[in-house]
């Protein structure tokens, strides 16, 4: 097709249309980054993608794939993103283990095992700093507990449990040099604890960030300081409830207009 007509090409989006395979990139040497997210497309071809050497971003969320291969020959992938497909193991990512920052795998069927793949999460990956994992079928947090690098976990929507089933990463949030900052367990069982947000702090002090609350007054959510933050929740606060005063003020006043007159008594 006219993409093999563009040899230098660094960057190509193709999401949201009706693919069902992928093909015709053979030639695309130049390549940095693909998007083929919302197709139809079942496998990753390892033909297709052999000569594709500088790929350092590869995106193919919601489409229906089942198994993550045909990587072999990216070694200079950086981001992953297979996440909303029919995933139950994750796995062929051996020749990533010293590139890969960030892998994106929410939406699938991943448990514990499918997690923990020799040839996937098991690697000792020296660079990954970001995972989703978020909406699967994990019911621990052991396949991560390795990953010193790790700065983001994403585990919402999972089954997990009680804090024995994340004991595993205190030594990533204790440990000399510890990086893990941010970590989302929101809608797993652990998450209804009365103390679920002490207990995680207590077990993994390095965290600035537990599901979308950051931990104390110095850091930030979304670039905001939370000392800003907590004074426009403050302000907000009184603008409702000055405005619940006034409607109520209103409907009293509505209601004693409404009310006949007491007809006089007759002498």
């Amino acid at each position: 097709g006219p993409v093999r007509l563009c040899p230098n090409l660094e960057e190509l989006y193709l999401a949201n249309n009706k693919l069902k395979v992928i093909a015709g990139l053979g030639q695309l040497k130049q390549l940095r980054k693909i998007d083929l997210g919302a197709n139809r497309i079942r496998t990753i071809p390892e033909e297709e993608l052999a000569g594709l050497e500088n790929l350092e971003e590869l995106w193919l969320g919601k489409n229906k794939i089942e198994n993550i291969g045909g990587l072999d020959r990216l070694t200079k992938l950086r981001r992953l993103d297979v996440q909303a497909n029919r995933l139950t193991r994750v796995e062929n990512l051996t020749a990533q283990v010293d590139t890969l920052e960030e892998l994106y795998l929410a939406h699938n069927g991943i448990d514990d095992e499918g997690a923990s793949c020799e040839t996937g999460l098991a690697l000792g990956f020296t660079a990954l700093n970001t995972i989703d994992l978020s909406r699967n079928r994990l019911k621990s947090t052991k396949p991560f507990a390795h990953l010193l690098a790790l700065e983001e976990l994403w585990l919402s929507g999972n089954s997990i449990q009680t804090f024995d089933d994340v004991e595993s990463l205190s030594a990533l949030g204790t440990r000399d040099g510890a990086c893990l900052e941010g970590i989302y367990l929101e809608m797993n069982p652990v998450a209804g604890d009365f103390e679920y947000r002490k207990k995680l702090a207590q077990m993994i002090p390095s965290l600035k960030q537990i599901d979308a609350n950051a931990i104390g007054g110095n850091h930030a959510i979304g670039g905001v300081p939370t000392a800003r933050m907590q004074g426009m929740v403050d302000r907000m606060r009184e603008l409702q409830d000055a405005a619940l005063r006034r409607a109520s003020e209103q409907a009293e006043a509505g209601q004693e207009a409404a009310q006949p007159e007491p007809a006089d008594a007759e002498g």
